[in-house]
């Protein structure tokens, strides 16, 4: 009996092409970056839709997932995502590089076109725009989901380890929300950074290393703190593997996969980007200036922020618009009434 061949992962494909960069560290490690975030693409790209919710998660990314419209779905994914243009320019080129490696090496599927796909993404550039951000409004029903979600009792390990996971999950939703940071910002804090849950604030290393506060709210103070008290350990990382691995860093994909977990059983479509898009559009719509928004979300450009999300405050300009226009008879009966003053 002839055993099927495991499909490649792409990360080992990513870690072949890097390999052989050696030559160029300066290189190899911005397109590391690029690769890294390249594939946090897919990932997202590959969550089942609502529609096909019987799908099972995509668990191994492998090069199947790349097709022609890849490098144009991944610009405007950055530009969503509120990467910079430099940034944008500097991961598809390593993106780009890649696929001709790949290319030579005879991975891509059969269907795939390099140069099509390069077509593709120079239409979009000319037209410079990117999708305007959409979180579901429903969203804050998926952070309910995990607060209704029962953790088992006893001291059994089995118990136990459910228990914590669940407690993880909570703590983590709480967090992502609270702070609208971006998720590999979350995914990076320690214990100490947010002291148990008794800090109001921590600060996170964002985008270009650059260092900011993220605020956390009492309801995340709190999920942290019953996380933490359960845990009884000494590792350091806030968000731990409770299962084979106990103890190590909960990895991007893994925190991905708490958001998608929830959003299948409720029906949604939601990533963990998406409640920083919902924060944003929450503040605007709250009436919070741009400039303060840009400051919470860590953007160094307040373009940025304008390009990104003022088109949430459009609901209060119109609100402005309604308030302040009169109608014709309003505007008559106001500048005669301005007219006998003058006259007077």
């Amino acid at each position: 009996m002839t055993i099927p061949a495991l499909p490649i992962a792409l990360s080992d494909q990513i870690a072949d092409y890097l390999a052989h960069l050696l030559e160029s560290p300066r290189t190899q490690h911005t397109y590391e970056t690029g690769l890294r975030v390249f594939q946090n693409f897919l990932l997202e790209r590959a969550m089942p839709p609502k529609s096909k919710k019987a799908t099972a998660p995509v668990s191994v990314l492998t090069i199947n997932a790349i097709d022609t419209n890849v490098l144009q779905d991944f610009q405007a994914w950055l530009g969503q995502n509120d990467y910079s243009k430099f940034s944008r320019k500097t991961y598809l080129a390593g993106v780009i590089a890649f696929l001709s490696y790949a290319l030579g090496k005879d991975w891509l599927p059969e269907a795939f076109s390099l140069e099509r796909a390069r077509a593709k993404l120079k239409q979009v550039t000319r037209r410079g725009s990117y999708p305007i951000p959409r979180p579901d409004p429903a969203l804050p029903r998926l952070i309910r989901y995990y607060d209704e979600l029962e953790a088992p009792e006893g001291a059994g390990e089995q118990a136990r380890r459910k228990r914590l996971q669940i407690l993880r999950s909570r703590a983590f939703v709480h967090l992502l929300y609270s702070s609208a940071g971006r998720l590999a910002e979350v995914a990076a804090l320690d214990r100490k950074d947010v002291a148990d849950g008794r800090r109001k604030e921590a600060v996170v290393t964002g985008k270009g290393d650059k260092e900011r506060f993220i605020f956390i709210t009492p309801d995340a103070r709190a999920a942290i703190a019953a996380y933490t008290s359960q845990r009884n350990d000494a590792y350091e990382p806030l968000f731990i593997s409770h299962a084979r691995d106990y103890g190590k860093r909960l990895s991007h994909e893994m925190l991905w996969r708490t958001i998608s977990r929830a959003a299948k059983k409720l029906n949604m479509d939601v990533s963990p980007h998406d409640f920083r898009h919902y924060r944003a559009r929450q503040m605007l719509e709250q009436g919070a200036p741009l400039e303060a928004i840009q400051e919470i979300l860590g953007h160094s450009d307040i373009g940025t922020t304008r390009r990104v999300y003022a088109h949430y405050s459009k609901p209060s300009i119109r609100a402005i618009f309604e308030r302040t226009t009169l109608s014709p008879r309003q505007a008559a009966q106001t500048a005669a009434a301005q007219t006998d003053e003058s006259a007077a």
